[in-house]
């Protein structure tokens, strides 16, 4: 069995295939550290690296994998937002956003050329994720599972036409593919913004080929990056018009209408979370922390355990290195990220841990 992973670092996804499948072989793609990508920090002698960017694959033939895949996952980041930085709305940092990917330390130096490089930002992440069910589907046997992030902000009425007209044509190509199409909501993180998983199984392989939709997705992936106008991107999508029927487009709204829902729970759920007080046993005191991992690079590898209130560093008065206090919301989150650093070495070996009630004194840090 062959899983594909588009966009792997840090490889938190390809860590748990490879570890509830013992038997298979992943396949990662991602863009060089020294290119402006996010490290990969799982080595395995199961997994073999690309390291190169997604949007320079002119086919899934440049992939470096099986020709029949079992499972792709697709959780790239256009890490062109952050050389654009006025148009990413002072969003920093990791894989974060819709439909951004999770966890990792944030690349250094992002190159001018990395990312969709797209005439208008905003419709890159839309350019890559076209790119990748091309690169994917290309390489998925009859009958696997792909899985994608999406952001779907719910605004009812209030929606931008494009932005609903886009959405429509993109989930009538996977609906129309696929046997069972079902959205996906993380308890631990994401669950108020916009952004969820898409797990779409059992690939109708022979209709994907017979339709021509890798050639005619590759157009509209360079559509997209020349367009010059957000509200022009359902015409970028032409070719996806013919499966959003009627019944097709009723279907995707009900699926819409879910996320909506559970959006709301957890937006409603975090201002109670985040109304309460929240107490030592939802903090964790590290120490030492060394100084090339910042509060951002802290953050962004934290984060993915749960939902994190502040963070405070103070530096040591004598020799290098800090300590620092990570509050979450809930104690549960701060236990399994206690957990990830002190068996997994998360931050690094010779970084420890502690929950801040069982920490004398700890409260002081700050």
């Amino acid at each position: 069995r062959a899983f594909l992973d588009l966009g792997c670092a840090p490889g938190g996804f390809a860590g748990r295939l490879l570890e509830e499948m013992p038997e298979a072989r992943g396949y990662g793609v991602t863009l060089p550290v020294e290119k402006g990508g996010f490290p990969v920090l799982l080595i395995h002698e199961r997994l073999q690296v690309q390291g190169c960017n997604l949007m320079e694959l002119e086919s899934p033939a440049a992939l470096e994998c099986p020709d029949c895949v079992d499972v792709c996952l697709a959780d790239a980041q256009d890490l062109g937002r952050r050389v654009r930085p006025e148009n990413n709305g002072g969003r920093k940092g990791g894989k974060r956003g819709a439909p951004l990917a999770a966890g990792g330390a944030p690349p250094d130096k992002p190159s001018a050329e990395a990312g969709v490089q797209s005439v208008v930002v905003v419709l890159g992440i839309w350019a890559l994720t076209l790119q990748e069910l091309m690169l994917g589907l290309g390489r998925l046997r009859a009958g696997g599972t792909f899985v994608f992030r999406f952001g779907w902000r719910g605004r009812g009425e209030r929606e931008e036409p494009w932005y609903r007209d886009a959405t429509t044509r993109l989930f009538a190509l996977v609906l129309a593919h696929f046997d069972a199409v079902s959205p996906f909501k993380s308890e631990f993180s994401h669950q108020a913004d916009a952004s969820f998983y898409v797990v779409a199984c059992g690939f109708r392989r022979d209709a994907y080929v017979s339709a021509e939709l890798e050639e005619k997705l590759r157009g509209a992936v360079e559509a997209i990056r020349v367009c010059e106008k957000a509200k022009d991107l359902p015409g970028c999508m032409e070719v996806m018009a013919e499966f959003a029927t009627e019944d097709m487009s009723r279907r995707i709204d009900e699926l819409l209408e879910s996320i909506g829902r559970l959006r709301a729970i957890g937006i409603a759920t975090r201002q109670h979370l985040e109304a309460s007080r929240t107490g030592p046993e939802a903090g964790l005191f590290i120490s030492p922390v060394p100084f090339n991992l910042t509060m951002q690079r802290l953050r962004a590898r934290l984060e993915r355990y749960g939902k994190i209130v502040y963070m405070r560093r103070r530096a040591h008065p004598v020799g290098v290195g800090a300590d620092a206090l990570v509050q979450f919301t809930q104690p549960s989150h701060a236990a399994a990220a206690l957990e990830a650093i002190l068996q997994t070495r998360l931050l690094g070996d010779n970084i420890s841990a502690s929950r801040l009630c069982d920490v004398q004194g700890g409260a002081g840090v700050g």
